[in-house]
């Protein structure tokens, strides 16, 4: 919609301006010269012999091309700053992965770094940066052990906080938002080969107007936290020296496995985990095990338990949910 209005607005402009010229060519010289060079000067100057109906016609257009580039500045502010340099053509974002709404526009990251005891995500050049996001540890250095890192509204414990920066107009001062608890986050970190660290992000925040975060990016090193991690589970343990099995003990196949997973995970993809064999664990230190059956329409886990004939089913709320283990054979 600005794009027509100041199309329009510079069409009816072009087509004033050569009509007073045309109008003008018998007045003299030196009005001929004002309508041809300069014609929306002719709209303050009166009884000079100007055609009236090409003069409204550049009064009209001038009013379209204000309204368009108002209309631009309330609804792209970030095409008006880039008009406003002189960038008149749209560069190409791709970003880096991660992508969604923060704080009711539209966020892609062009960049993504490990800053001192913080993650953040930046759009736009290094030196006018559009809108930006921190997730700061300094206050939850104790979650920095472990390479999943997640939370739900309710949960206890420390909450790393988070930054939100953003810009609302040309004209308007940059927006600022601190956020402290109460927000829902799953953050991975997954080293890949050579220095570089892939970073899953999933953001939602309980406000208005809304910000959601998802996708993946990709860290260019690692930070020291997560080398120290990584070193710490890499170093081997002291052999422990076991006493010789007899050979029925030895062909006894290897048990299933129980593997840790994302409560986040299983509330958004439950279809890849209904029916198999679960077990929870409650922050109050009660563990269940059963089938889980569905993920309700009030966003509860559904653990079914076989007892005797019949069949009892649990209701779960995440914030109640401290670890949740599937059964893999």
């Amino acid at each position: 919609m600005p794009a027509l209005l100041i199309v329009c607005g510079f069409f009816l402009l072009v087509l004033g301006w050569l009509w007073v010229a045309l109008a003008a060519r018998k007045l003299p010289i030196a009005r001929f010269l004002l309508a041809l060079l300069a014609a929306p000067v002719t709209l303050i100057v009166r009884r000079r012999g100007y055609a009236r109906l090409p003069r409204l016609l550049i009064l009209v257009g001038l009013i379209l091309i204000l309204a368009g580039v108002a209309l631009l500045q309330r609804e792209q502010p970030d095409r008006f700053h880039q008009l406003l340099a002189g960038e008149w053509a749209t560069p190409a974002n791709s970003g880096i992965g991660i992508d969604g709404v923060l704080m009711g526009q539209p966020f892609r990251p062009d960049r993504v770094l490990w800053r001192s005891n913080e993650l953040v995500f930046e759009e736009g050049p290094p030196e006018r940066i559009r809108r930006a996001l921190a997730i700061r540890f300094a206050a939850a250095n104790e979650l920095l052990v472990s390479r999943t890192i997640e939370r739900l509204p309710g949960d206890t414990g420390p909450w790393p906080e988070l930054l939100l920066q953003w810009h609302t107009g040309a004209l308007s001062e940059p927006g600022l938002l601190r956020v402290t608890d109460d927000y829902t986050l799953s953050l991975d970190f997954v080293p890949l080969p050579g220095q570089s660290t892939r970073v899953q992000l999933r953001l939602h925040l309980p406000t208005t107007p809304a910000t959601l975060l998802s996708g993946e990016a990709t860290l260019a090193s690692s930070p020291a936290w997560l080398v120290g991690l990584q070193e710490s589970v890499a170093t081997p343990a002291a052999p422990v020296i076991k006493p010789p099995a007899n050979k029925q003990s030895s062909e006894v196949p290897a048990r299933s496995q129980w593997q840790d997973v994302s409560i986040l995970a299983v509330l958004d993809e439950s279809q890849f985990f209904t029916g198999q064999q679960v077990r929870l664990t409650t922050h109050a230190g009660r563990t269940y095990e059963g089938r889980l059956k569905t993920i309700s329409a009030d966003r509860r886990i559904v653990l079914a338990q076989s007892s005797g004939a019949n069949q009892v089913d649990y209701h779960f709320r995440p914030a109640d949910v401290l670890k949740l283990q599937v059964l893999y054979r």
